[in-house]
Protein backbone atom coordinates (compact mmCIF):
# COMPACT_ATOMS: atom_id res chain seq x y z
CA UNK A 1 0.00 0.00 0.00
CA UNK A 2 1.60 3.30 -1.05
CA UNK A 3 2.44 5.60 1.80
CA UNK A 4 0.95 9.11 2.06
CA UNK A 5 3.53 11.85 1.82
CA UNK A 6 4.10 13.64 5.11
CA UNK A 7 3.30 17.04 3.55
CA UNK A 8 -0.14 15.85 2.42
CA UNK A 9 -0.83 14.30 5.81
CA UNK A 10 -0.06 17.58 7.55
CA UNK A 11 -2.40 19.48 5.21
CA UNK A 12 -5.26 17.02 5.84
CA UNK A 13 -4.87 17.23 9.60
CA UNK A 14 -4.79 21.06 9.49
CA UNK A 15 -8.00 21.19 7.43
CA UNK A 16 -9.74 18.80 9.84
CA UNK A 17 -8.78 20.91 12.90
CA UNK A 18 -9.94 24.09 11.17
CA UNK A 19 -13.34 22.52 10.35
CA UNK A 20 -13.89 21.41 13.95
CA UNK A 21 -12.86 24.85 15.25
CA UNK A 22 -15.31 26.64 12.94
CA UNK A 23 -18.13 24.31 14.00
CA UNK A 24 -17.45 24.92 17.70
CA UNK A 25 -17.29 28.68 17.25
CA UNK A 26 -20.55 28.75 15.29
CA UNK A 27 -22.29 26.75 17.98
CA UNK A 28 -21.01 28.91 20.83
CA UNK A 29 -24.13 30.35 22.57
CA UNK A 30 -22.12 33.30 23.80
CA UNK A 31 -21.82 34.52 20.22
CA UNK A 32 -25.55 35.44 20.17
CA UNK A 33 -26.19 39.02 19.02
CA UNK A 34 -27.39 41.58 21.62
CA UNK A 35 -30.80 41.82 19.92
CA UNK A 36 -31.26 38.05 20.03
CA UNK A 37 -30.25 37.95 23.69
CA UNK A 38 -32.72 40.72 24.56
CA UNK A 39 -35.48 38.93 22.66
CA UNK A 40 -34.84 35.71 24.57
CA UNK A 41 -34.78 37.56 27.90
CA UNK A 42 -38.02 39.32 27.02
CA UNK A 43 -39.73 35.99 26.30
CA UNK A 44 -38.63 34.67 29.68
CA UNK A 45 -39.94 37.79 31.44
CA UNK A 46 -43.30 37.57 29.61
CA UNK A 47 -43.80 34.03 30.86
CA UNK A 48 -43.03 34.99 34.46
CA UNK A 49 -46.15 36.12 36.40
CA UNK A 50 -46.14 39.76 37.39
CA UNK A 51 -46.42 40.26 41.16
CA UNK A 52 -49.46 42.21 42.38
CA UNK A 53 -48.74 45.64 43.83
CA UNK A 54 -51.00 44.60 46.71
CA UNK A 55 -49.18 41.32 47.37
CA UNK A 56 -48.55 42.51 50.93
CA UNK A 57 -52.30 42.48 51.67
CA UNK A 58 -54.48 39.44 52.47
CA UNK A 59 -55.90 38.03 49.23
CA UNK A 60 -59.47 38.42 50.45
CA UNK A 61 -59.02 42.21 50.64
CA UNK A 62 -58.09 42.64 46.97
CA UNK A 63 -60.80 42.50 44.30
CA UNK A 64 -60.26 43.10 40.60
CA UNK A 65 -62.78 44.95 38.45
CA UNK A 66 -62.87 46.00 34.81
CA UNK A 67 -63.30 49.71 34.16
CA UNK A 68 -63.71 50.30 30.45
CA UNK A 69 -60.97 48.12 28.97
CA UNK A 70 -58.72 48.49 32.01
CA UNK A 71 -58.30 46.11 34.92
CA UNK A 72 -58.03 47.83 38.29
CA UNK A 73 -58.25 46.94 41.98
CA UNK A 74 -60.73 47.60 44.76
CA UNK A 75 -59.67 47.00 48.37
CA UNK A 76 -62.35 45.74 50.76
CA UNK A 77 -62.22 45.38 54.55
CA UNK A 78 -65.14 44.19 56.66
CA UNK A 79 -66.52 46.09 59.63
CA UNK A 80 -65.59 44.84 63.10
CA UNK A 81 -67.02 45.27 66.58
CA UNK A 82 -70.66 45.61 67.58
CA UNK A 83 -71.60 48.52 65.31
CA UNK A 84 -72.61 47.84 61.71
CA UNK A 85 -73.31 51.26 60.23
CA UNK A 86 -72.63 50.68 56.54
CA UNK A 87 -69.85 51.09 54.03
CA UNK A 88 -67.21 53.82 53.75
CA UNK A 89 -66.01 54.39 50.17
CA UNK A 90 -62.54 55.92 49.90
CA UNK A 91 -61.41 57.85 46.83
CA UNK A 92 -57.98 59.45 47.01
CA UNK A 93 -56.23 62.04 44.87
CA UNK A 94 -55.69 61.07 41.19
CA UNK A 95 -52.49 59.15 40.66
CA UNK A 96 -52.48 57.55 44.10
CA UNK A 97 -53.13 53.89 44.79
CA UNK A 98 -56.16 52.53 46.62
CA UNK A 99 -53.95 51.94 49.67
CA UNK A 100 -51.85 55.09 49.42
CA UNK A 101 -49.47 55.59 52.30
CA UNK A 102 -50.57 58.00 55.01
CA UNK A 103 -54.07 59.10 55.93
CA UNK A 104 -55.77 57.03 53.19
CA UNK A 105 -54.31 53.76 54.47
CA UNK A 106 -55.00 54.84 58.07
CA UNK A 107 -58.70 55.48 57.40
CA UNK A 108 -59.08 52.25 55.45
CA UNK A 109 -58.13 50.27 58.55
CA UNK A 110 -59.30 52.43 61.46
CA UNK A 111 -62.90 52.93 60.32
CA UNK A 112 -63.65 49.21 60.64
CA UNK A 113 -63.82 49.12 64.47
CA UNK A 114 -66.18 52.12 64.32
CA UNK A 115 -68.73 50.04 62.41
CA UNK A 116 -67.81 50.82 58.80
CA UNK A 117 -66.74 48.35 56.15
CA UNK A 118 -64.26 50.12 53.89
CA UNK A 119 -64.03 49.96 50.10
CA UNK A 120 -61.09 51.83 48.58
CA UNK A 121 -61.25 52.34 44.83
CA UNK A 122 -58.31 53.15 42.58
CA UNK A 123 -58.44 56.85 41.57
CA UNK A 124 -58.09 57.92 37.92
CA UNK A 125 -54.64 58.66 36.59
CA UNK A 126 -52.90 61.91 37.40
CA UNK A 127 -52.90 64.60 34.72
CA UNK A 128 -49.56 64.52 32.92
CA UNK A 129 -47.60 67.73 32.50
CA UNK A 130 -47.43 68.48 28.76
CA UNK A 131 -44.06 68.75 27.06
CA UNK A 132 -44.33 71.45 24.45
CA UNK A 133 -41.58 71.99 21.88
CA UNK A 134 -41.27 75.57 20.64
CA UNK A 135 -40.10 76.09 17.07
CA UNK A 136 -37.43 78.62 16.16
CA UNK A 137 -40.04 80.66 14.26
CA UNK A 138 -42.25 80.89 17.34
CA UNK A 139 -39.31 81.88 19.56
CA UNK A 140 -38.62 84.79 17.19
CA UNK A 141 -42.22 86.00 17.71
CA UNK A 142 -42.09 86.02 21.52
CA UNK A 143 -41.30 89.71 21.66
CA UNK A 144 -44.30 90.47 19.44
CA UNK A 145 -46.83 88.54 21.55
CA UNK A 146 -49.61 90.43 23.25
CA UNK A 147 -50.59 88.03 26.00
CA UNK A 148 -53.54 88.65 28.29
CA UNK A 149 -52.16 86.38 30.99
CA UNK A 150 -51.12 88.08 34.22
CA UNK A 151 -47.71 87.47 35.75
CA UNK A 152 -49.17 85.85 38.88
CA UNK A 153 -51.42 83.43 36.96
CA UNK A 154 -50.41 79.86 36.22
CA UNK A 155 -49.50 79.12 32.62
CA UNK A 156 -52.36 77.46 30.76
CA UNK A 157 -51.04 74.05 29.83
CA UNK A 158 -53.91 72.63 27.78
CA UNK A 159 -56.63 74.03 25.57
CA UNK A 160 -60.20 74.08 26.89
CA UNK A 161 -61.08 71.17 24.60
CA UNK A 162 -58.22 69.04 25.92
CA UNK A 163 -59.10 69.88 29.54
CA UNK A 164 -62.71 68.88 28.92
CA UNK A 165 -61.61 65.60 27.40
CA UNK A 166 -59.38 64.91 30.43
CA UNK A 167 -62.22 65.67 32.84
CA UNK A 168 -64.65 63.51 30.88
CA UNK A 169 -62.28 60.54 31.00
CA UNK A 170 -61.58 60.98 34.73
CA UNK A 171 -65.30 61.31 35.48
CA UNK A 172 -66.13 58.25 33.42
CA UNK A 173 -63.47 56.22 35.24
CA UNK A 174 -64.89 57.22 38.63
CA UNK A 175 -68.53 56.62 37.68
CA UNK A 176 -67.80 53.21 36.14
CA UNK A 177 -65.88 52.21 39.26
CA UNK A 178 -68.64 53.44 41.58
CA UNK A 179 -71.33 51.65 39.57
CA UNK A 180 -69.77 48.32 40.56
CA UNK A 181 -69.84 49.02 44.29
CA UNK A 182 -73.46 47.99 44.82
CA UNK A 183 -72.52 44.35 44.29
CA UNK A 184 -69.27 44.67 46.22
CA UNK A 185 -70.97 46.41 49.16
CA UNK A 186 -74.03 44.13 49.24
CA UNK A 187 -72.80 42.21 52.33
CA UNK A 188 -72.65 45.52 54.26
CA UNK A 189 -76.12 47.13 54.43
CA UNK A 190 -76.57 50.56 55.94
CA UNK A 191 -75.42 54.07 55.10
CA UNK A 192 -73.07 54.90 52.23
CA UNK A 193 -70.28 57.19 53.45
CA UNK A 194 -68.07 58.65 50.69
CA UNK A 195 -64.68 60.01 51.81
CA UNK A 196 -62.61 61.71 49.14
CA UNK A 197 -59.62 64.04 49.10
CA UNK A 198 -57.72 66.55 46.98
CA UNK A 199 -58.66 66.68 43.31
CA UNK A 200 -60.60 63.46 43.87
CA UNK A 201 -62.85 65.47 46.20
CA UNK A 202 -63.18 68.26 43.66
CA UNK A 203 -64.10 65.83 40.89
CA UNK A 204 -66.60 64.02 43.14
CA UNK A 205 -68.29 67.27 44.17
CA UNK A 206 -68.52 68.48 40.57
CA UNK A 207 -69.89 65.14 39.39
CA UNK A 208 -72.57 64.96 42.10
CA UNK A 209 -73.69 68.50 41.34
CA UNK A 210 -74.06 67.58 37.64
CA UNK A 211 -75.91 64.32 38.44
CA UNK A 212 -73.04 62.28 37.04
CA UNK A 213 -72.64 60.36 40.30
CA UNK A 214 -75.19 58.87 42.67
CA UNK A 215 -75.38 60.86 45.90
CA UNK A 216 -74.01 59.09 48.97
CA UNK A 217 -75.84 59.28 52.30
CA UNK A 218 -72.90 61.18 53.80
CA UNK A 219 -70.07 63.02 52.02
CA UNK A 220 -66.68 63.83 53.53
CA UNK A 221 -64.45 66.22 51.56
CA UNK A 222 -60.78 66.59 52.53
CA UNK A 223 -58.96 69.60 51.06
CA UNK A 224 -61.17 69.68 47.92
CA UNK A 225 -59.90 71.51 44.84
CA UNK A 226 -59.62 71.38 41.08
CA UNK A 227 -56.68 72.55 39.01
CA UNK A 228 -58.27 75.18 36.80
CA UNK A 229 -59.18 78.44 38.55
CA UNK A 230 -62.75 78.68 37.22
CA UNK A 231 -63.69 75.11 38.04
CA UNK A 232 -62.05 75.41 41.46
CA UNK A 233 -63.97 78.58 42.37
CA UNK A 234 -67.22 76.89 41.31
CA UNK A 235 -66.83 74.20 43.98
CA UNK A 236 -68.10 76.42 46.84
CA UNK A 237 -71.41 77.09 45.07
CA UNK A 238 -71.77 73.46 44.08
CA UNK A 239 -71.20 72.47 47.70
CA UNK A 240 -73.82 74.94 48.96
CA UNK A 241 -76.42 73.51 46.57
CA UNK A 242 -76.08 69.92 47.77
CA UNK A 243 -78.90 68.46 49.82
CA UNK A 244 -76.87 65.77 51.61
CA UNK A 245 -74.85 65.92 54.87
CA UNK A 246 -71.29 67.12 54.21
CA UNK A 247 -68.24 67.20 56.46
CA UNK A 248 -65.67 69.60 54.97
CA UNK A 249 -62.14 69.03 56.35
CA UNK A 250 -59.34 71.50 55.65
CA UNK A 251 -55.83 70.77 56.87
CA UNK A 252 -53.08 73.34 57.35
CA UNK A 253 -51.02 71.74 54.57
CA UNK A 254 -53.89 71.47 52.09
CA UNK A 255 -53.27 72.53 48.50
CA UNK A 256 -53.30 76.31 48.05
CA UNK A 257 -56.22 75.98 45.62
CA UNK A 258 -58.21 74.30 48.39
CA UNK A 259 -57.18 76.91 50.96
CA UNK A 260 -58.30 79.64 48.52
CA UNK A 261 -61.93 78.50 48.77
CA UNK A 262 -62.14 77.39 52.42
CA UNK A 263 -63.83 80.62 53.64
CA UNK A 264 -66.23 80.72 50.70
CA UNK A 265 -67.19 77.07 51.23
CA UNK A 266 -68.17 77.82 54.83
CA UNK A 267 -69.95 81.11 54.06
CA UNK A 268 -72.12 79.79 51.23
CA UNK A 269 -73.11 76.54 52.91
CA UNK A 270 -76.07 76.35 55.34
CA UNK A 271 -75.36 77.99 58.70
CA UNK A 272 -76.21 76.42 62.04
CA UNK A 273 -77.23 73.20 60.31
CA UNK A 274 -75.11 70.47 61.94
CA UNK A 275 -76.96 67.72 60.08
CA UNK A 276 -76.32 69.36 56.72
CA UNK A 277 -72.87 70.96 56.78
CA UNK A 278 -69.89 71.11 59.13
CA UNK A 279 -66.40 72.43 58.45
CA UNK A 280 -63.44 71.15 60.45
CA UNK A 281 -60.08 72.93 60.21
CA UNK A 282 -57.11 70.93 61.43
CA UNK A 283 -54.34 72.73 63.26
CA UNK A 284 -51.74 70.18 62.15
CA UNK A 285 -50.60 69.00 58.75
CA UNK A 286 -52.44 65.99 57.40
CA UNK A 287 -49.08 64.38 56.62
CA UNK A 288 -48.51 64.31 60.38
CA UNK A 289 -49.79 61.06 61.96
CA UNK A 290 -50.74 63.04 65.08
CA UNK A 291 -53.50 64.76 63.08
CA UNK A 292 -54.92 61.52 61.69
CA UNK A 293 -56.71 60.58 64.88
CA UNK A 294 -58.25 64.05 65.15
CA UNK A 295 -59.58 63.81 61.59
CA UNK A 296 -60.76 60.24 62.19
CA UNK A 297 -62.72 61.28 65.27
CA UNK A 298 -64.33 64.12 63.30
CA UNK A 299 -65.42 61.71 60.57
CA UNK A 300 -66.66 59.08 63.04
CA UNK A 301 -68.58 61.64 65.08
CA UNK A 302 -70.23 63.31 62.08
CA UNK A 303 -71.15 60.00 60.45
CA UNK A 304 -72.57 58.61 63.69
CA UNK A 305 -74.63 61.78 64.27
CA UNK A 306 -76.12 61.55 60.78
CA UNK A 307 -76.74 57.81 61.10
CA UNK A 308 -78.62 58.24 64.38
CA UNK A 309 -80.58 61.27 63.18
CA UNK A 310 -81.79 64.27 65.20
CA UNK A 311 -82.78 63.63 68.79
CA UNK A 312 -86.29 64.57 69.84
Amino acid sequence: MPSIPSQVLVLLLSALCLSVSVTVIAADPQDTSPNQAMAKASKVEDKAPKPSKYAYLPKEEVMEIIVGAQQTEVLVRSWSGKKKLGIAILLANPGMSADGAGFQAYLRRKLNPAGWATVAITPPKKIATPNFATSAAEIAKVGEMKGNQKANEATEQYSDEVWQDIRDKQSLFISQSMNQLDAIGAPYPGKRLLITSGQGAGLTLAMISKNLLVKPDILVLINPYLQLKDENMALAKQLAELDIPVLDIQSFDGHRASAATVHMRAELSPQNAPYRYSQQRLALNLNNPMSWETALKSIEGFALRISQGPRN
